[in-house]
Formats: C-alpha cells, sequence, structure tokens
C-alpha cells in the first residue's frame, strides 16, 4: 500500500457496503452499483483520493504503517443475528442460532477473531494513537447518515458538498441497495444458495432486543461488555443490574 492510501476497516456484517456505496458517490460523483463499487476498495483500484491515495476495505486486524483509518463499528449483538443470516442465504450454517452464539463470542466462527479484539486491535492502533483514525459507529450513521458522511470526506481531505452528500444518502437507502442488490451481475452473489434471505438487510439498529433470547444476550454481553462500554454501546438493563447486585 501507498502512503497515502485510507484504510476503511470494519469487522464483518458491520455496514461497510453500504459505506463504501455511499462514498464511492461521495468521492467519484457517480452513482454507486456492485460492479463499480468493486472496481474501487482494492489495493488493485484506482487512487481517488487527494494525492492519488486509494480507499482500500478492509477486516483484518492489520494496519502497516501510521496512515488514515476509517473504522466503522457496529453493535454485536446485530452482527451475530446478520451474520447467521447470511450463513443461510450461503446453505454453510451449521446447526442452530443457539449454538452459533457462544462460538460466535469466542472469535471461532469465522477468520477474523472475535468483535472486541477486532474492536480493541484497531481502537489502540498506532493511527488511532496519532490521532489518524476516524471512528464511525453503524448506528450514528443510520441516525444521520449526512452529518456522518460529511465528517467523514472532511477526514479524507475533500470538501463536504452537501447536495453531493444528500444525493448519496438518497440514492442508497434500504429500498434502493436492495434494488441494486437484485440488479448485480450474478458472478456476485454467486455463493448464494438462498434468494429468500436478502443480502442487503433491513438495516436495523436495535432489532437484537426482538431477536435475542435473554440468555443470548448475556452470554454476548459477558464476553464483549468492556468493549461494548468502551464504544458506548452499553449492557442491557438485565446485565448491569446483575454486575451491579450482589
Amino acid at each position: 500500500m501507498a502512503a497515502n492510501d485510507t484504510l476503511l476497516a470494519s469487522y464483518p456484517r458491520s455496514g461497510s457496503t453500504w459505506l463504501r456505496f455511499l462514498l464511492f458517490e461521495c468521492v467519484t460523483g457517480r452513482p454507486a452499483d456492485f460492479s463499480s463499487v468493486d472496481t474501487y476498495g482494492t489495493w488493485k483500484g484506482p487512487g481517488v483520493l487527494p494525492g492519488g491515495g486509494r480507499l482500500i476495505s478492509t477486516h483484518e486486524r492489520y494496519c502497516d504503517v501510521d496512515r488514515k483509518v476509517i473504522y466503522l463499528a457496529r453493535d454485536p449483538r446485530s452482527i451475530i443475528m446478520s451474520e447467521f443470516r447470511l450463513r443461510q442465504r450461503q446453505a454453510t450454517a451449521e446447526g442452530s442460532f443457539d449454538a452459533f452464539v457462544p462460538s460466535f463470542v469466542k472469535g471461532k466462527a469465522g477468520p477474523f477473531g472475535s468483535w472486541n479484539n477486532h474492536v480493541d486491535f484497531w481502537v489502540s492502533s498506532l493511527p488511532a494513537r496519532r490521532g489518524n483514525l476516524h471512528l464511525v459507529k453503524y448506528e450514528d450513521l443510520r441516525a444521520g447518515p449526512e452529518e456522518c458522511l460529511a465528517d467523514i470526506v472532511r477526514f479524507l481531505g475533500i470538501p463536504a458538498d452537501g447536495a453531493l452528500i444528500k444525493r448519496a444518502v438518497e440514492n442508497n437507502t434500504v429500498e434502493r441497495m436492495r434494488s441494486k442488490e437484485d440488479e448485480a451481475p450474478p458472478q456476485k452473489f454467486k455463493r448464494a444458495r438462498s434468494r429468500e434471505v436478502r443480502f442487503v438487510n433491513q438495516g436495523l439498529t436495535q432489532g437484537w432486543k426482538e431477536g435475542l433470547t435473554s440468555h443470548q444476550i448475556g452470554l454476548i454481553e459477558r464476553h464483549m461488555g468492556s468493549t461494548l462500554i468502551r464504544l458506548g454501546y452499553g449492557l442491557s438493563n438485565q446485565t448491569a443490574s446483575a454486575a451491579d447486585g450482589p
């Protein structure tokens, strides 16, 4: 990677596809679809940032030097549900969701380790210590996409064009993203085994409160509580009360 490349780092299923679509339109001024966005976001992509830098998307816990990093974080209680749905789509889900939860929280469900270790690596990384990491919470991006995007674009060294940002948000709603999913080339989702389970989900931020059992929530929070608190997500009332008890 070149010194002026910027990393867009995230744990899988944190909303990085949506953010990549938004940034593509903000940086290039062109409508985003799965084909065009996939030509960017890799080390082979064109330099679209100031100084010819590339915006490179990664799920890895690795940063070679001090450089600009955008870190997209999402509540793991939402991620775990999204990840299991993706595995159902790809017919790679082994066993029940209840059996998947302990594997996920221990970092054994995928190649990128646990969510809390991933977050802790990036927010303590060299770029973070030197003020070159811009932390974005998926939930904040959902609640105020235009404001969050303007902050990200300025971090990249690009003037924040309000009209361009507004258009990017309007062009990439959940409904529009799902339409783009339907229009994408077949090879983009060649691993999909079930079209009934969407790649683009509903974009919910609090669905875990109804989708997880109290036991599942407790297990996640016992393993990841300190990092949840560190990022301002906090714990459920049940877990917080137990922690405060005798």
